[in-house]
């Protein structure tokens, strides 16, 4: 079981903020339309229904992140229904009434096109947002344009050639800015790339390509504000001092390398294996059963145990196990399976002591 990478962290976090300050544009609009003397129906309803569709969809996002895609796509159309329906709305009225002018009866709603279209490019790869801004553009822009270039008188006041140049902007925002943002994109996911790896490398124990004591402090500190159920595991090499004073350090570290190979494939899917100092490991699993804890700690002794590591031969280890309580923090956990490692060397070594 891997952790989101931290860009798709950034962006679920991004996507909650853009939720909530929507939502919270949608929920004041609406307490100022309902504070006017006459408000319009369809400001009375707009904004409220903006304001319900988008905390839906942060409870929805909340309890289902894996639906990040989703949310945005949806987060998408609402927005798209709530910058045409008034377009349409406000212009066919104006059509229809001779003595209503768009001009006068049109909410301030005209840059908001504009962005929504810079979202989508920023946020979806150009073969998705292209078609998304086409649709908003022609379902939003095109009845308020069509309106003022047959209004002529209209068109050249100045609320007129706000509206046009607002919305006849959006469109020159789709021809001239997706290539380039096609462009950018592609930069930023080579730094992305590069940003990512450079952080994996970071993590990463140089000797055993296991996580490091700075990348297990970050699984630790992931695991703990989870609240989920897990366990960890002091592991520890029986009398490594020797083997570099037999044999040498550059054997012991080829042991090491080999332990930790041995260890990690003996690993369950969602265990961690931390080098968290010298020839002592930490292991993280997450949403294993108290009860269970001693039977992997002791499937791992075994793993151990029944290997041969060239050129020292057979070698044993000692393994301190908790698992975590309502009440631990990570130093009370931490400290609890060192202190059941230190019992196990005390008893002897070779052995899984569970505290």
């Amino acid at each position: 079981m891997q952790n989101p990478p931290i860009d798709e962290r950034a962006f679920y976090r991004g996507v909650l903020v853009l939720l909530g300050i929507t939502g919270s544009v949608g929920l004041a609009t609406s307490i100022l339309h309902y504070l006017e003397p006459e408000p319009e129906l369809m400001d009375l309803v707009i904004p409220p229904l903006v304001s319900i569709a988008n905390l839906a969809l942060t409870i929805w996002l909340i309890y289902r992140p894996k639906r990040l895609l989703q949310v945005v796509y949806s987060a998408f159309a609402v927005a798209i229904v709530a910058l045409s329906l008034p377009a349409w709305y406000y212009s066919l009225r104006a059509y229809q009434f001779a003595e209503v002018l768009l001009i006068d009866i049109f909410p301030p709603i005209s840059s908001f096109l504009i962005i929504l279209i810079v979202l989508v490019m920023v946020i979806l790869p150009p073969r998705r947002a292209f078609p998304i801004m086409i649709v908003a553009w022609v379902l939003s822009a095109l009845p308020v344009l069509g309106y003022l270039l047959t209004h002529r008188e209209e068109l050249w006041s100045s609320r007129g050639q706000e509206m046009f140049m607002s919305y006849g902007l959006a469109i020159l925002l789709l021809l001239v800015l997706l290539p380039f943002q096609s462009r950018a994109r592609l930069q930023i996911e080579r730094l992305q790339h590069d940003n990512s790896h450079m952080h994996k490398l970071a993590e990463r124990d140089e000797l055993t390509r296991q996580y490091n004591r700075w990348g297990g402090q970050r699984l630790l500190d992931d695991f703990m504000r989870s609240g989920v159920a897990g366990s960890v595991m002091m592991l520890d090499i029986d009398h490594f001092k020797h083997i570099n004073d037999t044999h040498g350090h550059q054997t012991g570290d080829s042991v090491l390398q080999q332990f930790a190979m041995r260890v990690s494939s003996a690993l369950r899917s969602d265990g961690y294996l931390i080098r968290w100092g010298g020839e002592e490991f930490l292991i993280v699993i997450r949403g294993i059963a108290e009860r269970d804890i001693v039977t992997v700690a002791e499937r791992l002794r075994n793993a151990i145990n029944s290997y041969s590591f060239p050129p020292v031969g057979k070698l044993t280890a000692s393994c301190g196990a908790t698992s975590r309580r309502e009440d631990d923090t990570l130093e009370s956990l931490i400290a609890r399976a060192d202190k059941a490692l230190y019992q196990a060397k005390v008893n002897g070594r070779d052995q899984v002591v569970c505290d």
